[in-house]
C-alpha cells in the first residue's frame, strides 16, 4: 500500500512540475546587452510603478522582465525560436534585413508618438538605417538607443596626442623603439575596417561602396583611390624587422590576444570599440590613451600609375553604427502588443539614454548627445572615449545591410575580408603585383555583390 501511495505521489508531483513548465511564459522580456541588465530592469520596475499610479493603484497586467543577451547574437535567437524570444530586443541595426525577410518576424513602429522621438532625436544616417520594406512598403522597424564606433587605444607611455594623429607618426615611434604599431580586434571585415572604410580627407571620397541605396550592384571596390589606399596599407602591414619577429606596422591579433600585446608593451596601439574599453584599461591602466583613428598620407610607391597625387591625406574609416530596440511580431489583438510602444517611448528618450552613459557607459544614438549631456563633457576616460567614438562618426558610416539578409554574409562570410588581409600581409607573395593587387580588388566586390567568386 505505500508502494502505491509513493508512486502516485511521484506520479503526481511529476505531473505538476510538467504542468508548470508548459505553462505559457506570460512576462513581458526584454533583451539588452548582459552589462546594461541591471540598469534597465531597476527602469522598468519604476516604470511599472508610475504606470500603477497613473491607474488608479491597478497592477500593470503582466511582469517584466529584463534579460542580458549578447547583442551580436541576439537577432539569431530570437529567429530560432521566436515564441520564446524576447518581446523587445536589442540588435545592430545590419540585423534587419534578416528579421524582416519573408511576412517579418518582427513588429514596424506605428505608435505616432513613438515615430516622432525616433525622427526628432537621431541623426540622418541612423532614420535610413532602421527602415526596411516588407511587401513592398518601407517601415521603420528599430529605435536607437545606444551607438558605436571603432576607435584607438594606444599607451601614452611611448605615443602622445601628436603622435597618434597619424599611422606614420605611431609607426616612426614603433621603429625607433622596435615595437609593433598596431593591432586589430579581429581579422573580420568591421573590426579590420579601417583602410576597406577610409576616405580622402579633402572630399570625402570611398575607396569603397557598399550597397548604396541597398542595391547589390552598387557596390565599388576597383578605383585608382582604393589601388593606392591598399599598395599603403599593404607597406603598413609587411613591414618588418630584419629576423622577421616583430611587424612595425599593422597586424592580426596573435595567439596571446590584444589584450597581452599591449600590456607587454609590444604593441603601442588597439583598434577597436567600447566593448574593448574595459579589457584596454586593464592592459594599459593610467597609461590608457584613447583617440580617433589616425589619417595616413600616400606616398609616390602607393600611387605610381594611378591617377592620384602622391601626398594624398586618408582618414581612417569604422561603422558607425546603432543598437537599437525592436519589436517581436505578435498575434493580433494579444494584450503584450498593447504596452510595447509605450514602454519603448520611455526606454530610447534622451534622458534615459543619459542615464544609460552614466551608468552603463552606453554611448547614447541622441544626436546632441555630445552637447546637451553634461557627462559627456566631463575629463574621464569614459568621457573621453564618447568624445571619439562621436568624432569618429564624422569619417563613418552605418553598416548598409538592413535592404536585404544576404548583403550581410556577402560582406562578411563569403571570403572577402580574408581577401583583403592576404593582400595587406602579401601573403605567399600573391599580391607582389599592381595586377595582382587589381585581381583581389575584383574578386572582393564581385563577392560583395554575388555572394561567390568570380568564375
Amino acid at each position: 500500500m505505500k508502494k502505491k501511495f509513493f508512486l502516485f505521489t511521484v506520479l503526481a508531483v511529476t505531473l505538476c512540475f510538467g504542468f508548470l513548465s508548459c505553462k505559457k511564459d506570460n512576462a513581458i522580456k526584454i533583451w539588452v546587452g548582459i552589462e546594461s541588465v541591471e540598469f534597465y530592469q531597476e527602469k522598468m520596475d519604476r516604470w511599472v510603478e508610475n504606470w500603477k499610479a497613473a491607474n488608479g493603484g491597478k497592477d500593470f497586467p503582466f511582469p517584466i522582465r529584463v534579460e542580458g543577451v549578447d547583442t551580436g547574437a541576439a537577432a539569431g535567437r530570437f529567429l530560432d525560436d521566436t515564441a520564446a524570444g524576447g518581446d523587445i530586443f536589442t540588435v545592430a541595426h545590419d540585423n534587419l534585413g534578416r528579421l524582416i525577410a519573408g511576412s517579418s518576424a518582427i513588429a514596424p513602429v506605428l505608435n505616432e508618438t513613438l515615430l516622432r522621438q525616433i525622427q526628432s532625436d537621431n541623426p540622418s544616417s541612423f532614420l535610413e538605417a532602421i527602415k526596411g520594406k516588407v511587401g513592398g512598403v518601407e517601415y521603420t522597424f528599430g529605435i536607437p538607443y545606444i551607438a558605436q564606433a571603432l576607435v584607438l587605444y594606444y599607451n601614452t607611455s611611448f605615443l602622445s596626442e601628436e603622435d597618434v594623429k597619424t599611422w606614420e607618426g605611431i609607426w616612426q615611434i614603433a621603429r625607433e623603439n622596435g615595437k609593433q604599431s598596431v593591432s586589430v580586434n579581429g581579422d573580420d571585415g568591421y573590426n579590420n575596417s579601417f583602410i576597406v572604410l577610409s576616405e580622402r580627407a579633402s572630399d570625402g571620397q570611398r575607396i569603397a561602396d557598399l550597397y548604396v541605396n541597398g542595391e547589390f550592384t552598387n557596390c565599388n571596390f576597383n578605383s585608382e583611390l582604393t589601388l593606392a589606399a591598399l599598395r599603403w596599407g599593404q607597406r603598413f602591414f609587411t613591414d618588418m624587422s630584419a629576423d622577421g619577429r616583430i611587424s612595425y606596422g599593422g597586424r592580426r591579433p596573435s595567439d596571446s590576444g590584444w589584450e597581452i600585446g599591449l600590456a607587454n608593451e609590444a604593441t603601442l596601439s588597439h583598434i577597436g570599440g567600447a566593448w574593448n574599453f574595459n579589457a584596454a584599461r586593464a592592459a594599459l591602466g593610467s597609461k590608457l590613451g584613447i583617440a580617433m583613428l589616425p589619417s595616413f598620407t600616400l606616398i609616390e610607391a602607393d600611387v605610381a600609375g594611378t591617377n592620384i597625387a602622391a601626398g594624398t591625406v586618408m582618414n581612417s574609416g569604422t561603422f558607425a553604427d546603432t543598437k537599437m530596440f525592436v519589436m517581436k511580431k505578435h498575434k493580433q489583438g494579444e494584450k503584450k502588443a498593447e504596452y510595447l510602444e509605450e514602454i519603448l517611448i520611455y526606454l530610447s528618450s534622451k534622458a534615459m539614454q543619459e542615464q544609460s552613459f552614466i551608468q552603463c557607459s552606453n554611448l547614447p544614438a541622441y544626436k546632441n548627445a555630445g552637447v546637451e549631456f553634461s557627462a559627456m563633457q566631463q575629463n574621464t576616460l569614459e568621457g573621453r572615449l564618447a568624445k571619439m567614438q562621436i568624432e569618429m562618426f564624422d569619417r563613418g558610416r552605418p553598416q548598409p545591410f538592413g535592404a536585404d539578409s544576404r548583403m550581410n554574409p556577402y560582406y562578411y562570410s563569403s571570403g572577402a575580408p580574408g581577401i583583403v588581409l592576404n593582400i595587406l600581409e602579401n601573403t605567399n607573395n600573391l599580391y607582389d603585383t599592381t595586377a595582382q593587387i587589381r585581381e583581389g580588388m575584383y574578386i572582393i566586390e564581385t563577392i560583395w555583390r554575388t555572394g561567390r567568386r568570380p568564375e
